[in-house]
């Protein structure tokens, strides 16, 4: 008997899946219709709530209608060619969501970023304009002010404007002696210490423009939270990366 039950259930759910899939579309009115391509009917609330996510509006019904009708034609013959079922509109569609995900993902991570830079930053940055500079990027990331003062690492000299942004904006919140961590997506992380400030010869020039250094700390540190949050994020992942000599 419950085997007569289960065979059954399965003819019902069955009967059930049959119906959803043929079950005939609701009918459209011919007085819905906004108009046809090849025998398929598009009524006005079909193209109208497509079409309004575009940026198209009510007063726009002529420039909306022609986009619509090139659209749903264009498609119609993608369609027509299959080109929907081959493997690179379906590696397209993958690629769309996932580079749709990571950006909003960003978009959310980049919302809850919180910086300040205050006029003593600003002061300190200045600061370093017009002097020479001795750091060293350190062989191995120390874990003390202590340890970092003899660590080893290849060291440069250079005016201070002579050096890469991200480099100067990193030097300019150090003490000689003192080390901080870069981060850079993608690649290793690692220390550098400032190791000597010189002031040369003083030269005039136009007074610096605060706010676009602000500017500039700003983005500096909201890309090094970015940075920090994907390599935590990468040192708590398990990965595992195969090579051909494994």
């Amino acid at each position: 008997m419950k085997y007569l039950y289960f065979i059954f259930a399965i003819v019902i759910a069955a009967t059930l899946l049959s119906l959803f899939f043929l079950w005939p579309e609701p009918k459209i009115l011919e007085k819905d219709i906004l108009f046809t391509i090849n025998e398929r009917h598009y009524t006005r609330e079909m193209i109208t709530t497509q079409y309004s996510k575009l940026g198209y509006h009510s007063g726009n019904t002529s420039e909306m209608l022609e986009t619509a009708v090139s659209r749903e034609l264009l498609i119609q013959e993608a369609q027509r060619q299959t080109i929907d079922k081959e493997p690179s509109f379906r590696t397209a569609l993958k690629d769309y969501y996932e580079n749709g995900l990571i950006k909003i993902l960003l978009d959310r991570k980049n919302a809850t970023i919180q910086t300040e830079i205050t006029d003593k930053d600003i002061d300190r940055y200045i600061s370093f304009h017009n002097t020479i500079v001795s750091f060293t990027r350190l062989d191995q990331i120390p874990k003390s002010e202590e340890k970092a003062a003899k660590a080893t690492g290849l060291s440069t000299t250079s005016l201070f404007e002579d050096l890469a942004t991200p480099v100067q904006l990193l030097l300019s919140s150090l003490s000689p002696g003192s080390f901080k961590v870069k981060f850079d997506t993608g690649n290793e992380h690692y220390a550098i210490r400032l190791d000597s400030i010189q002031s040369p010869k003083k030269e005039t020039g136009p007074a610096p423009d605060r706010e676009k250094i602000r500017r500039i700390l700003n983005e500096y540190k909201r890309e090094q939270i970015i940075n920090e949050w994907y390599t935590d994020l990468k040192n708590r992942a398990s990965i595992t990366i195969y090579t051909e000599n494994n």
